[in-house]
């Protein structure tokens, strides 16, 4: 049992916190706070969340797993566009999700595009890497449900090469999971995605002071 309930909150999301792991400085713990799970799932939500369903809130680690399961499924190793999943773990707030920290080049935690943006730090090499993240993102399997500034970090990889990851947002979360039935139509959501993120990205950029110019697809 780990205890984090006295524990610095590193990062939060919509639903969950991350926290350091206090046995590995290279990797994070995401736990689903207990607010979340009481709005989402509790008395009052909606119908379609089935309070009672097999895997109640933990839905969403079974969606990441299933996005981790489908690139290496194709073969070759892992895509360096996807955050990597470590395993799970428990902890004094409930199951938590282990993933490989994504760390700047030196050291600290990798920023997100937005904060990027908001720096004036997106210049022409950062972009040619966002512009790859995209393709790669777009060309691969996985689902994702949620692409946006905040959940994209720039990090340096065990090659030395600086790239850019999702750390957040993959699966399906319809009731019917299209995506996952039809390869084009997730190929299609997901440009989609990536032509609305150029946009959030662009007028970052512009609130910065900076050329509203983003990457190419």
């Amino acid at each position: 049992m780990i205890r984090l309930k006295d524990a610095e909150i590193i990062a939060a999301g919509h639903t969950r916190d991350v926290y350091r792991h206090p046995d590995d400085a290279s990797l994070l713990i995401k736990v689903i706070r207990a607010s979340a799970i009481a709005t989402r799932y509790g008395r009052g939500s909606p119908w379609y969340k089935f309070k009672r369903r097999r895997y109640a809130h933990l839905i969403s680690y079974l969606r990441e797993v299933r996005e981790q399961i489908a690139v290496h499924a194709i073969g070759g190793p892992h895509p360096r566009f996807l955050q990597k999943i470590v395993g799970f773990v428990e902890t004094d707030m409930g199951m938590g999700l282990v993933v490989e920290a994504v760390r700047a080049a030196d050291g600290s935690s990798a920023p997100t595009v937005a904060a990027l943006a908001a720096e004036g730090a997106l210049d022409e090499v950062r972009l040619a890497a966002l512009d790859r993240f995209l393709d790669e993102m777009v060309n691969s399997p996985v689902i994702v449900a949620d692409l946006n500034p905040f959940n994209v970090v720039y990090g340096r990889g065990a090659d030395g090469v600086d790239h850019f990851v999702l750390i957040d947002g993959i699966g399906h979360k319809n009731l019917i999971p299209l995506e996952r039935m039809s390869a084009r139509l997730n190929r299609w959501s997901k440009v989609r995605k990536g032509d609305r993120f150029r946009q959030m990205v662009a007028a970052r950029r512009s609130a910065s002071g900076q050329s509203a110019t983003v990457v190419n697809r």
